[in-house]
């Protein structure tokens, strides 16, 4: 239940490093989830040269090269607006709260601070702004139809041209496909809304890259790379907790490779295909070949009453889908290494999360997960005993032997709620 849908159709320095490693490293791109750069600690960067091109002229030329990489042609036009750190923070903070209803971001805070992701004193309103401050360099509004590039010392340059062609992907999606019919915004289906943003945004990188390897210089992918060394979006995502950093990145490095996998075997006709018949979970996007063979969710229905088996006072407050990502980042975060985390969460099939609010601001969790056999549900039971162990946390973890299903229970009197749990 962390925040994902403030970072949808967003472009960050994730986005940027994604493309520039991509670009470095093949003639013809081919973007690695795992590429990581570590930036000197005292690089600076020196900001976009102003250009002396007229500026219309400069974002048509970059919309006429995207329309030719994508095979896509746009049926209405969105001009683009060039604005300042300042409008940058005041526009995410305007979206942020038009899109997230308080009770919302109270439910996933709850959740969070529940599984040990968030410390009690944490703001999930404020990390997930001061993260978007430091890394959005872009990004695109299908709901209020506007698109938006990000220029922190004036003009438009490398970086700049480079989040257009990512943005402008966005804005052709969004005339084909809809990306509102996406769903993205479900507060229920988390999971599922990640694995369609890592499409969308997948899709972006990919173009964005094959853009930037072919109408950048050196010395342009010099000033690129200079940008995303900026100390202070270092600084904003160094000070984010793991989740946070985990679901911002996700889309833009586990999603090119996704999307690239498919422009393999079937070119943008493949992708095309995959927005009319979006991926399901986390899971196929960590797994292509879950995607390619069908293999979808397990529907998990949490038992019925679990509220009254905490007694008087508690109510159900939210549901939702952690997903294989997720709670591979909850096993590391509770001291699981990576990976066992890794392994343990393999085995994925479906799993739901049912929050419960009691009297004095008391919460309880109830998690039941699915298996795709009875050993990946023994893995799982043993590393998320450990990371419960690893968090501190009143919990118990219901599994027999044998059994495909493992459930947990969180919150400050388990023993009922854990009774009246399959496992």
């Amino acid at each position: 239940m962390s925040d994902r849908r403030g970072f949808s159709r967003r472009s960050a320095l994730a986005a940027a490093l994604a493309a520039i490693l991509a670009g470095c490293n093949a003639t013809n791109p081919s973007p690695s989830p795992t590429a990581a750069v570590t930036p000197a600690p005292t690089a600076t960067p020196a900001g976009p040269s102003p250009t002396a091109a007229d500026p219309t002229a400069v974002y048509a030329l970059v919309a006429s090269q995207v329309e030719a990489i994508r095979g896509l042609q746009p049926t209405a036009a969105v001009a683009p607006v060039l604005i300042d750190q300042a409008q940058l923070t005041k526009n995410l903070t305007e979206d942020f709260d038009r899109t997230n209803p308080p009770s919302a971001v109270e439910n996933s805070q709850r959740v969070l601070i529940a599984l040990g992701l968030l410390k009690p004193s944490d703001s999930l309103r404020t990390l997930v702004l001061d993260l978007q401050s430091g890394q959005v360099i872009g990004y695109y509004s299908p709901e209020q139809n506007e698109l938006f590039v990000v220029s922190r010392a004036g003009g438009i340059g490398p970086t700049q041209r480079l989040t257009y062609a990512h943005e402008f992907t966005h804005e052709l999606q969004d005339q084909h496909f809809d990306l509102n019919a996406l769903d993205l915004q479900a507060a229920d289906q988390g999971d599922r809304s990640l694995a369609r943003l890592s499409l969308v945004e997948g899709d972006a990188v990919s173009v964005q890259t094959t853009w930037m390897t072919t109408e950048l210089t050196a010395a342009e992918l010099g000033q690129v790379a200079a940008d995303a060394s900026d100390p202070a979006a270092l600084a904003a995502l160094t000070r984010a907790p793991r989740i946070l950093q985990e679901t911002v990145f996700f889309p833009y490095t586990a999603g090119v490779a996704f999307v690239q996998g498919l422009i393999s075997t079937g070119g943008y006709a493949a992708v095309n295909a995959a927005f009319a018949n979006p991926p399901a979970s986390t899971e196929q996007i960590i797994h292509p070949e879950k995607y390619t063979t069908h293999e979808a969710p397990i529907a998990v229905t949490p038992a019925s009453g679990l509220a009254t088996k905490l007694g008087s006072g508690w109510s159900e407050t939210a549901r939702d889908t952690l997903g294989e990502l997720t709670l591979r980042v909850w096993l590391q975060a509770g001291g699981v290494i990576a990976a066992d985390a890794t392994t343990a969460a393999a085995g994925w099939g479906g799993d739901r999360l049912v929050l419960f609010a009691g009297p004095g601001g008391a919460t309880a969790l109830a998690i039941e997960t699915a298996w795709d056999t009875a050993t990946d549900a023994t893995e799982f039971a043993a590393a998320a005993t450990r990371a419960l162990a690893g968090f501190g946390l009143a919990s118990r973890i219901v599994h027999n032997d044998g059994s495909t299903r493992v459930s947990i229970a969180i919150g400050p009197d388990v023993t009922p709620l854990a009774a009246a749990l399959p496992g």
